[in-house]
C-alpha cells in the first residue's frame, strides 16, 4: 500500500540494525533501494524473523541483530530522524507494508517527498 493517507498520526513499525541512532534495513529492487515502514506490526515481524533466517550460517558477531522499532504516532521527530537515515542509506523511497513474497510497486512512496510531509507537519504544530 502507498503510504496510508494518516501516516503521520498513526504508529509505523521499523527494521532497524544500527546500535545507536537509526541504521535502517533497506529493501533492493529494479529501482533501486528503499527504506521499509509497516502499519502491520505483524507484518514488520514476519519481515525481520525472514531476514534473521536468510544468514543462518553468519557467526552472531558479524550478523547484525535486526530490531523491531515503533515510530510512535505523535513523534514526528522519530520520523523525521529514520527518514534521514533512509536517505543516508542511499534510499530514494520508502515502501508501506511490503510483503517480501509480492512487492507491489504501487506500495512504494519517494523518500523526499515524505521528508518534506513531516517537516511542514512539524512547521504547522510548531505554529499552534
Amino acid at each position: 500500500m502507498p503510504a496510508p493517507n494518516d501516516w503521520l498520526e498513526r504508529s509505523l513499525w521499523v527494521l532497524d540494525v544500527g546500535h545507536r541512532g537509526f541504521a535502517p534495513v533497506t529493501w533492493r529492487d529494479d529501482l533501486g533501494l528503499a527504506g521499509l515502514a509497516f502499519a502491520d506490526p505483524a507484518l514488520a515481524e514476519r519481515h525481520r524473523d525472514r531476514l534473521t533466517r536468510a544468514r543462518p550460517h553468519a557467526t552472531a558477531a558479524r550478523r547484525p541483530r535486526v530490531r523491531l522499532l515503533e515510530l510512535a504516532g505523535d513523534d514526528a521527530r522519530a520520523r523525521e530522524e529514520w527518514l534521514h537515515a533512509v536517505l543516508d542509506a542511499g534510499a530514494a523511497r520508502v515502501g508501506f507494508d511490503v510483503d517480501p513474497e509480492r512487492p507491489d510497486p504501487a506500495a512504494f512512496e519517494l523518500t523526499g517527498a515524505l521528508l518534506a510531509e513531516v517537516l511542514a507537519h512539524k512547521r504547522g504544530l510548531s505554529c499552534m
